[in-house]
């Protein structure tokens, strides 16, 4: 075809269509929060907070599930699930939750990467706790008894040692049976704060609250441990 052709809208007059150039918009970049910015070990109050890129929030030795929308972290545990607001301000980290703002900063004590302090070395281990420390408790009746032993050895190397023993009897007339069982365990431990730490051969990484008493009866200096009080199996000085 040698001439252009024109199209026109039915009903109006025979008017070569004009076509408006209109230049494109720039797109305007998009504030949104992907969560990968919470990914990462947070410290403040004595305490660590790690978010893993795989779902998952280590928080004073435990492990939960995490899930992140618009400005919220809900922490999913067996005791039922916790919203908290979270903001970000350079490297800091601002938790919200019951009304209450927690800021952490970015790295763990100033190593970022881990989840949790050191495990040897320097300060972390606490000389004073150095040493074997036990629970025993023993129960006896006519017909038998119930005897418990627990001992954990907390190296100044920053490894410990755990071994547990449990034996029962029952001796009657008629019947005479005995049990007994045993369990290990071995692995590293650290102080923060007012937890012990451990990372275990056999359970993973968790914590205790963790308290310095001495023996309400004979003075020996003792360690509570969530409430389970351990004494000093070797001669030590009061706390």
């Amino acid at each position: 075809m040698d001439a252009s052709i024109v199209f026109t809208r039915g009903g109006t007059s025979n008017q070569a269509a004009q076509v408006q150039s209109v230049a494109p918009q720039q797109s305007q970049p998009k504030t949104t929060q992907t969560g990968n910015e919470v990914i990462g070990v947070w410290s403040g109050h004595g305490e660590t907070i790690e978010f893993k890129n795989n779902g998952q929030c280590i928080y004073l030795g435990n492990t939960f599930q995490y899930q992140l929308s618009q400005g919220h972290i809900t922490l999913i545990t067996p005791q039922g699930n916790a919203m908290l607001a979270y903001s970000l301000k350079g490297n800091q980290l601002n938790l919200t939750a019951n009304g209450q703002q927690f800021t952490y900063t970015r790295g763990a004590g100033g190593q970022a990467g881990q989840s949790q302090p050191t495990q040897s070395g320097g300060n972390r281990t606490a000389p004073e706790l150095v040493g074997k420390w036990c629970w025993t408790n023993v129960t006896s009746t006519n017909s038998g008894g119930v005897s418990s032993s627990t001992c954990i050895v907390l190296n100044g190397n920053g490894t410990y040692q755990y071994a547990s023993e449990r034996s029962m009897d029952t001796n009657t007339d008629a019947f005479f049976a005995g049990t007994s069982s045993q369990s290990n365990d071995q692995g590293t431990w650290w102080v923060q704060g007012d937890r012990i730490f451990y990372n275990s051969q056999t359970r993973g990484q968790g914590s205790y609250q963790l308290q310095k008493v001495n023996h309400p009866k004979t003075g020996d200096p003792m360690i509570v441990l969530d409430g389970e009080s351990y004494v000093t199996y070797y001669q030590k000085p009061r706390w």
